[in-house]
């Protein structure tokens, strides 16, 4: 027998930028934080990648079964009005 998790829709801003590893940070407006591990989509991974350090997102997260307190996005929205902080860092493979 398994559990549905329920969704939860919240606005975040981006405090660690997508890595190569597709994880990232997000701390929601009520002071929660989302280690995001996957997304539903590529569509949402992109959206996600382009996302700079200090920009809003309001995502619908999922918790999945993984090692520590993993989240997944199921749906992404851009908040207008978001501004970027810090310098975009990404991490090329050789």
């Amino acid at each position: 027998m398994s559990a549905t998790c329920p969704e939860h829709r919240k606005t975040c801003v981006v405090t660690v930028e997508l890595n190569r590893y597709g994880a990232m940070t997000l701390r929601s407006t009520d002071g929660e934080t989302y280690q995001v591990v996957a997304t539903d989509t590529s569509t949402i991974f992109r959206t996600l990648d382009a996302k700079a350090a200090g920009s809003r997102v309001t995502v619908t997260l999922r918790r999945t079964p993984c090692r520590g307190d993993g989240w997944r996005v199921t749906a992404v929205e851009s908040n207008r009005g978001g501004t970027a902080t810090g310098t975009r860092q990404r991490y090329i493979e050789a």
